[in-house]
Parts: C-alpha cells; structure tokens; sequence
C-alpha cells in the first residue's frame, strides 16, 4: 500500500510543475510577466482594431462601388437612349431613303426636344454632310466631306464595318469644351452603306445632368476609356490624383466598347481617433480581454467563414427565393445530360413561367410580386423530387431539370401535378392570390443533346402552352422550331415589303343610320407579295404583333391613310377615318405625341380620325399605354374598342376610359336575322352601349334582313358587304360619289 502511494506521488507533482513555475515567474519577474502580458493584450487588440478597419474600409469601398453602380447606370443610360434616339432617325432614314432630309426637322426637333443632350445632328450620305439641325450655328460643316477628315474617317469607317453605333471621344469641341461623337451607319433595305448619322453630345453637360460633379466633392472621381478602348490607367475626364489610390470601378456599356467610373475616398482613415480614446480602450481590453480573448477569436474565425459562405452563396444562388441561380443550374444540368448518356437513359427539362404575374407587379406592386416569387419557390421545393434540379432563371421563370428512367410518361404526370398544385391560391401576407402557370418540356436525347438546346426548346414549348390557353403544359416537337423559323423570315419579309412599297390599303365605308349615309370608313392594310401575291392580313398581322415588325407597318400604314384622307378632303368627302392600331405601338414612350405630329402634318384635325383599339389596352393597365391613349383623347382623336365581344368586354373599362365606339364583331351579327338568342345578345350590347353613351359599330353585314334588324334595335352604324367590300382609294371615291343620299330600303350594292 506504502509503495503503491510513492508511486503515486511523483505523478502527481509532475502534472502539477507548471502552475508553480508560472507562479514563480510571476513573483520573481512581476514587471517583465506583465509587460509580456500587456504586449500580448496589445497584439490582440491591435489585430481586433485592424480587422475592425478592415471591415469599416471594406464596407466604405463597398457603399462606394453601389453608389458608383448607380451612377454609372445613369450615365450608361443618358448614352444609350441618344444611341437609341438617332436609331430612331436612322429608321426614318432607311424607309424612305430619297427622301429630303429637311423634312426630318420636325422629327429632329422632336428628338432635341426630348433628348437634350444633343448639341447637334448631322446626316451624311455618302459620307458628306448635307444636313445639320439646328442649322444655326453650325452653316460652315453643310458639304463637309469626311474623307478630307482623317482624324474622324477611322472612327466613320469603324462604325460602318462593325455595323453597328460607336460612341467616340471626348474631343476637342470647335464650340468650345469637349465633347461625344455618337455615330450610327446607315445601311439602305439591300445592305448598302448609305451613309453616317452622327450627334455630338457636349461632355461637360452630360456628365453635369449625371451629377458627377456633386460626387467630387467627397471622393477622387474619374472616367477612363477613351473611345470605349479598355484603359483603366488614363482617365480622360476627372481627377488624375485617382490613379495613385486604392479606387473601385464600374463599367459603363457602350454600344461597341466600355468606359470606366472610378472613384476613391479623398481622405485616408486615421488609425486612431486620439490617444485618451485609446488609453480608454486600452485599459478596458486588458480587463475583458483576459476573459473573452479566445471567445474574440473563434469570432473572428466565424465570422470569417460566415463572410465566405455568403459570398459563395451570393455566387451561385438566387437571392430572393434560395433557389440555384442560372449559372449554378447549367453547370449540375450539364453534369447530368454526361449521366445521362452513360446510362442511355432519358432527362426531361421543364420550363415554367408563371401566367399573368405582370398583372401582379403592375397592380399590387413589385414587393407583392416578390413574396408571390417566394411562395410559389417553396412550392416548387415540396413538388420535385430529391434527386430533380429546381432553379430560378430570372423574373417569374423557374426550371426542372429531372432524370426519369421512365421518359415522356412520368414527366407529364410530373407536369400535370404542377400545373395542378401551382393553380391553387397562395397566401400573400393578407392577400389571396390565384396565378396559374405555363409549362414547356423538352426531353433528352430527343430535343436536344446539349443544355443550350434543350433550354431554348423547352421556353419555345413554354410559350405554345399560353399560346394555347395558359394554365397547362406542351411538349416540345419538331413543328415548333419550323414556326419560329416561318416567324422569323415573315418579319423579315414584312420590314422588306415595308420597304419596297409592297402594302397598299383598301376602304370599307361606313353607314350612318341616322342621316342615312356614308359618313365613315374604315382603312385595311393588304399585301401584295411579289412571289405569294395578295396575301390576307390574317396571315401576317399576329406574326407582325409577336416580332416587333408592326411598329414600322403601322407607321407606314397611319401615313398613307392620312395622305388619303387628305385626299378626300380635297374632293369634297370629309369622312371621318377609322385606322386600326396594335396595342403594341402604344408600348413606345411618347408616341402619342408623334401620331399627333404626323396628323397635324398633314393638315387634318384629330376629329377627323378614330383609332381601332383591342381591349387589352384597357386591361393590361401599362401606364406607358394609358398614357399616349389619354394624350390622344384630349386631342379629340376618338377611340373605337375592335372586335368587340370577343375579348373580355368588362363595363368597368367602357365606363373609365375614353371610349367613343364599340364594333361588334361579325360573330354576334351572322345570325341576327335568324335566331332569337342572337337578336338578343346584340340588343344587349346595343342597350349597354347607348347607357354608356357609346356608339355602336355593326360590323360584317351581309342581307337586308341583319340591316333592318339592327336599325329596329337602334345600331349607330352598319358595315359589311352588305353595301360594298373594302375597296382601293380611287374605286372607293367613285363609290361614294354614286351612292345615294338614303340608302335604306335599297337593293344591296
């Protein structure tokens, strides 16, 4: 027992000899442990004050870089709507390409007016100047001929190989100051180079407009990248004391090129604020530091790694809903298109978008439609399975990506489920909303053998199931990809037809009941094609409406119904003019403001004329729409609703909004003659109509029977071919000419 606890004991002492030895340190050499203790404390302190400033510097260059992204932003637009503001011209110059360039003062005028960073505006065809605006000012550059301008020729010759617009500069203003030469190449309908549109924009006021200089006044500021060329080391505008300090950039898009925003805080950090402060400090980390020093550090450390999860977190996931951002879901869908072909098996990618959800934004606001984005994502989580890729590609789109041994089969069970459970109502905050969702699938290896195709296929899928009513789903074939190739080469047929004078247009006059002649027509658009020959409206206008192409028609077509109109003015036939518009020109800013330039321009009053409008102008509720339909109105130019009882037909908008007439649609007028139910639905809409004080439009009449009928339900206005078809000006001005005074009880013409 005795030898077992000698044993013992040396262990003992052994385990306990450094706290003896630490204490003796301590008695024998008090000031140098604590000097040593203090120095450490210090140390520690020391990095808990760097990495302190480290993250204040941090958080400055980050406030710094959103501010400059803002500002840069402002910039990158003010550039690119004067790109966007001579394209304009250039259209105008590309349809009508002989035309006399001074008749595009009003034009120009309009774009100074709305654009004013412009100084000025030449054209050049051929290089050589022969039209400035305003041409005050500027008399001396008239017949300029840029071939003798060496030091303007490569930037001209640069713009017209590439096609595209450039914007050069600054130089050297003859004006004064300095300044941006935005130029725009004009390539007539058979790819010639017609010529130059070029504007100069005055640096000085432009960068004024984007307050950059306010922004001197708290940091070193600068812009760098002449000539969009990438050179971040010479600043052509700002403060070159930039250069030497720790700057953060944002990049300013060009149309070819890109400048650079750089700034910097003018005044470095001062490590301390004063030394009581720092005693202070001091003195209280010597105290809590003992205590908590290892806690500060396993902070760090945290916080640390808490800052990289966030940033890798940033990087590849969609901040809003948690779900995988897009370049996160190409990378995993490539990586399972390799399993899938090792394993032969099948993979199906669902696209899905969310239907209406812009209705949404519009009426309820951008954070209603957010927390909708969130709920509909926690959704999706609990419908996919495990081992299926969810992610959001931008806006209300979402994506599926599944790996199904079983193919077409299990994938629409998959999709019908969807559809099924993303059509019931979700719980907004205290708002009840119903959205549906359209789903387009493609499948591997069938549609595509890449993630690209299979991408494009499955949003070109997407759009054929709202295409076909919304709120379902449709595979992707073959057809699909023949469609869009057709769309594409009917809108280029349409810009050239356009172009090449192709389209003409027909009259179908209108009757009036009350004075019992025709006081109203109503202009067509037709195409005469080369090679198809007469091709029907129901052919092209749709395709024309999906592609864009109907802003350049429809200009084309209000500008020739105004020359006609003017026309029969002149022969004694003042009728008032219906012209159909999309409702996709009224999408464009202001654009209002240019059709009623263009009436004023040829000498008619706005009274004169009706627009024909769908009744999804009125349900969409763009503000951009609304705005030109209001403008047009208080000019006097009336409204008529197209079409109407085939649409939504809701009173609330008929009671709202500026609507002068409604045209029934030939739908509702084939049997009025012939069935009760029919009769009653068109007294109906004539009643509502007339409680409305709206005029009535039948539209389609064919027999004298559907004339009598709506004259006894009390019809405004009859047209159809009843009393002729649409016919081309001159046999339309004969006929009037020849028709009676009173036409009812006549034999049909």
């Amino acid at each position: 027992m005795d030898n077992s606890g000698l044993n013992v004991t040396p262990r003992i002492i052994t385990q306990s000899t450094p706290a003896p030895f630490f204490g003796n340190l301590l008695i024998r050499y008090p000031t140098t442990v604590s000097m040593i203790l203090l120095l450490l404390l210090s140390i520690l302190a020391f990095a808990m004050l760097a990495q302190e400033r480290a993250k204040y510097i941090e958080s400055q260059r980050y406030q710094l870089l959103q501010t400059l992204t803002n500002y840069a932003s402002a910039l990158e637009g003010m550039v690119n709507s004067g790109v966007v503001a001579l394209d304009s011209i250039r259209s105008e110059v590309v349809l009508q390409p002989d035309t006399d360039l001074t008749k595009l003062d009003a034009r120009v005028a309009l774009l100074l007016h709305n654009y004013p960073y412009f100084r000025h505006v030449a054209i050049a065809p051929d290089l050589v100047i022969r039209y400035v605006y305003p041409l005050k000012g500027n008399e001396t550059v008239i017949g300029v001929d840029y071939r003798n301008i060496p030091q303007q020729l490569a930037a001209i010759e640069k713009t017209i190989s590439l096609g595209l617009p450039v914007v050069a500069g600054p130089v050297n203003l003859l004006q004064g100051g300095s300044g941006l030469v935005v130029r725009v190449p004009v390539q007539t309908s058979d790819q010639q180079n017609w010529g130059v549109i070029a504007a100069i924009i005055p640096l000085e006021s432009l960068l004024e407009r984007a307050n950059l200089p306010a922004l001197q006044q708290q940091y070193w500021v600068g812009l760098s990248g002449k000539d969009g060329n990438d050179q971040p080391d010479e600043l052509f505008w700002g403060n070159q004391e930039l250069l030497q300090t720790e700057r953060v950039m944002a990049d300013i898009k060009l149309p070819v090129g890109r400048w650079q925003l750089q700034a910097a805080v003018k005044h470095k950090l001062p490590w301390l604020v004063g030394p009581l402060q720092w005693m202070a400090a001091l003195a209280a980390l010597v105290i809590v530091l003992l205590c908590s020093a290892l806690m500060l550090l396993l902070r760090m450390a945290g916080e640390r790694e808490q800052a990289l999860h966030t940033i890798a977190f940033q990087a590849t996931f969609d901040p809003l809903t948690g779900l995988p951002n897009r370049a996160v879901f190409t990378e995993n869908l490539s990586r399972m298109l390799k399993q899938a072909q090792g394993n032969q098996s099948c993979l199906s990618l669902l696209c899905i978008d969310l239907d209406e959800f812009k209705q949404v934004n519009e009426s309820l606001g951008h954070l209603v439609g957010d927390k909708l984005l969130r709920a509909v994502a926690e959704r999706l989580k609990l419908l996919v399975g495990e081992h299926d890729l969810l992610a959001r590609l931008g806006g209300d789109e979402f994506v599926v990506a599944s790996a199904l041994g079983n193919g077409p089969e299990m994938t629409e069970l998959m999709a019908e489920k969807l559809v099924q459970e993303l059509a019931k109502p979700v719980q907004v905050g205290d708002k009840l909303l119903a959205v549906s969702a359209s789903i387009g699938i493609a499948m591997y290896p069938h549609d595509g053998m890449n993630h690209g195709d299979l991408l494009k296929h499955s949003d070109r899928a997407m759009y054929a199931a709202k295409q076909i009513g919304r709120n379902t789903y449709h595979f992707y074939d073959a057809a699909m990809q023949k469609e869009a190739d057709r769309f594409v080469h009917l809108h280029n047929e349409i810009l050239k037809g356009v172009q090449q004078g192709q389209f003409f247009l027909v009259y179908q006059p209108i009757y009036d009941v009350q004075s019992g002649s025709f006081t109203k027509c109503e202009a067509l658009v037709r195409w005469q094609h080369p090679e198809r020959g007469l091709i029907s409206p129901l052919d092209f206008i749709s395709v024309a409406e999906r592609t864009g192409a109907i802003r350049p028609l429809g200009h084309w077509i209000l500008q020739q119904a105004l020359v006609d109109a003017k026309r029969f003015n002149s022969l004694g036939l003042p009728l008032q003019m219906s012209v159909n518009r999309s409702s996709q020109e009224f999408n464009v800013h202001h654009v209002a403001d240019e059709w009623l330039q263009m009436i004023a321009a040829a000498g008619l009053d706005c009274e004169q004329l009706i627009f024909e409008i769908t009744e999804s102008l009125f349900m969409d509720r763009i503000s951009v729409q609304q705005n030109n339909i209001i403008k047009l109105h208080q000019q006097g130019l009336q409204l008529a609703i197209d079409d109407f009882g085939t649409g939504y037909s809701a009173l609330n908008y008929l009671s709202r909004y500026p609507v002068n007439f409604i045209k029934i649609d030939k739908s509702f007028i084939v049997d009025v003659a012939t069935e009760d139910k029919a009769r009653a639905l068109a007294a109906v809409l004539i009643n509502m109509a007339k409680v409305l004080d709206v005029q009535v439009v039948a539209e389609g009449v064919e027999t004298k029977a559907q004339l009598d009928v709506l004259h006894q339900l009390g019809c405004d206005f009859i047209q159809g071919y009843y009393f002729s078809k649409p016919l081309r000006a001159d046999d339309f001005i004969a006929f009037i000419r020849q028709s009676a005074i009173t036409i009812t009880g006549t034999e049909q013409h």
